[in-house]
């Protein structure tokens, strides 16, 4: 049994079936961006639009295909290893769970059995 004082580090991650879905949807959310930017930016410009409108455009589809981009590499690679990659490293003080788990608030020791009639 561990002390009450010490600590445990988990790691969460998504799961195989998670990874792929998004993987997939990730994909058409790439194609979106890159269909999405040709498409108004041909708008803009045929339409002598403001330079900051077609700025600030231009910025926020970066953005877009960028982030899609990360999260594409990141469910790609989650996918591949063995152990799938960490979202997060969650510290946890495994002595003080433990024992609070498997005490009453007496302080009795539970039993997972059913009493017998």
């Amino acid at each position: 049994m561990n002390e009450a004082g010490e600590r445990r580090t988990i790691l969460i991650r998504p799961g195989k079936a998670v990874s792929l879905v998004s993987f997939i949807v990730i994909i058409f959310m790439l194609l979106f961006g890159v269909g999405f930017t040709i498409v108004i930016a041909n708008v803009l410009f045929e339409n002598d639009a403001p330079l900051g409108a077609i700025v600030l455009f231009f910025i926020f589809m970066i953005g877009w295909i960028g982030a899609a981009g990360f999260m594409l590499v990141y469910h790609y690679l989650n996918l591949k290893r063995p152990h799938g990659v960490p979202i997060a490293e969650v510290e946890i003080a495994t002595g003080i769970l433990e024992s609070a788990a498997g005490q009453d608030t007496d302080g009795e020791i539970r039993s997972n059995e059913r009493p017998k009639n």
